[in-house]
C-alpha cells in the first residue's frame, strides 16, 4: 500500500469515522483504488530536554527534531461514475417540494472530487483551498490520464455503435458538498445542481448537494 494513500486514511479516518461518525467499513470503498489522491503535510518538532554530559556536569543544549504529519487530503475519482440514485442514501424531503425524480447527470465523463478533510488543528489556514485547486490543476493538465486514450479494439466499438471517437473528458467535475459548505464551494467555481436533490451520504447525518464546474483542460 503506498504510504501516501496510508496517509490519506490516516486523515480521513480521523475526520469522517471518529470526527463525523461515519463507519469505518464505509471510508474506504472500490472507488479508492482507481482515484488520484493528494495529502498535504505539516512538520512538526518536537524538543527534548537537556541532561548533563556526565563529565563536568554542564547541562546540554535542548534537541529539536522535526517529522512529517498528514494533516489534510483529497482524492479525485475519475469516470465512470453510478447514476446519483444508486448511492444516494436519504433524500431530503422536508423543503416543500420533493427532490427531482429524474437525474441530471450528464451524458459526457465527468470526474468526482471528495474526501477532502482537513485535520482539526490546521483548518482555517488556507490548506482545503490548496488541496482543492492542486487537484483541479491537475486534472485539467492531464486529460489523458483522467480518461486514458483510447485502445484500437475501443475506437473500432464506438466505430460500430456509430460513434467518431470515445467521448473525452472535456473538464466537467461534480463534487458532493456538505450543505454548510456549499458557499465555500462556490466560491471556487462549483454551481448547485438542485436536480439532485439533497441527501445523506455514507451515514454523516448532514445533508449534501451536488455541485458541478468546469475546468479548462490545457
Amino acid at each position: 500500500v503506498p504510504t501516501a494513500f496510508r496517509d490519506a486514511m490516516s486523515v480521513r479516518e480521523r475526520v469522517f469515522v471518529e470526527e463525523q461518525q461515519v463507519p469505518l467499513e464505509l471510508e474506504f470503498d472500490d472507488d479508492d483504488p482507481r482515484s488520484c489522491h493528494w495529502v498535504v503535510y505539516a512538520s512538526v518538532g518536537t524538543s527534548s530536554a537537556g541532561s548533563s554530559d556526565g563529565g563536568n556536569g554542564a547541562p546540554l543544549e535542548p534537541t529539536t527534531t522535526a517529522h512529517r504529519v498528514a494533516v489534510g487530503t483529497i482524492r479525485l475519482v475519475p469516470p465512470p461514475h453510478p447514476a446519483p440514485e444508486d448511492h444516494h442514501v436519504k433524500l431530503d424531503y422536508s423543503r416543500g417540494a420533493p427532490p427531482s425524480e429524474s437525474a441530471s447527470t450528464p451524458q459526457e465523463p465527468y470526474v468526482s472530487i471528495g474526501r477532502l478533510a482537513i485535520i482539526p488543528p490546521y483548518r482555517r489556514l488556507g490548506l482545503a483551498t490548496l488541496l482543492l485547486n492542486t487537484a483541479l490543476d491537475w486534472a485539467a493538465n492531464h486529460p489523458g490520464e483522467v480518461v486514458p486514450l483510447a485502445r484500437p479494439e475501443q475506437v473500432e466499438l464506438a466505430r460500430a455503435e456509430g460513434k467518431e471517437r470515445e467521448e473525452e473528458w472535456r473538464g466537467l467535475v461534480l463534487i458532493h458538498a456538505q450543505e454548510h459548505l456549499e458557499g465555500w464551494y462556490g466560491k471556487s467555481g462549483f454551481v448547485t445542481d438542485e436536480g439532485l436533490g439533497r441527501w445523506e451520504e455514507d451515514g454523516i447525518p448532514i445533508l449534501h448537494v451536488g455541485m458541478w464546474k468546469r475546468v479548462v483542460v490545457r
